[in-house]
């Protein structure tokens, strides 16, 4: 059987993916183990290899032991631990965990964790397509498909370690302001 070389069209058509929002979690609580096959279905995306974990036993009791997150109730996690753990292990690739733990309690503080999560999703969603539109303007300047993966993805990783920087800024400022 020959081997079918990707076109770079069929890119674009295969990254995309999306947060749940509150009302897709599941109503019941979960053990431990289930929290961490349930993320490894939500957050798949963020594995940059098969070996990789997306979350742990130890990370999550970390978390809870540094107060970004609710303890369990009789080692049970229920929708309020899901959104945090959704919206902690999308934001740690980019951010310490400090300001992680500072952006939660802002939006929190404000609002519910449920209408955090749900922005949250929202946000991504809204971001995740500016890039790849982005992506694809760029692009289509190219002529050959080596050039476009290439291209594409120095742009991809130029944008995200200007992002980075950026988020990092912002958070920096962002405590200042709280003192």
């Amino acid at each position: 059987m020959e081997k079918k070389e990707p076109k770079f069209e069929d890119y674009f058509k295969i990254v995309k993916h999306k947060l749940p929002y509150w009302e897709e979690l599941p109503e019941i609580d979960l053990y431990m183990d289930q929290v961490i096959a349930l993320m490894e279905k939500y957050l798949y995306f963020h594995k940059t290899d098969e070996d990789t974990k997306i979350i742990t036993n130890s990370m999550i009791n970390n978390y809870v032991k540094l107060g970004i997150m609710p303890a369990p109730v009789k080692k049970k996690y229920s929708r309020e631990h899901i959104a945090y753990l959704i919206i902690i292990c999308s934001l740690k690739q980019a951010l310490p965990i400090s300001d992680i733990k500072d952006l939660i309690e802002i939006r929190v503080k404000r609002t519910s964790i449920e209408e955090t999560l749900n922005f949250f999703s929202d946000l991504y969603d809204s971001v995740y397509n500016t890039i790849i539109a982005i992506g694809k303007k760029y692009s289509l300047r190219n002529s050959n498909d080596d050039e476009l993966f290439s291209d594409t993805a120095l742009f991809m990783a130029i944008g995200s370690n200007g992002s980075k920087y950026i988020a990092s800024q912002i958070a920096d400022l962002n405590k200042k302001v709280k003192k």
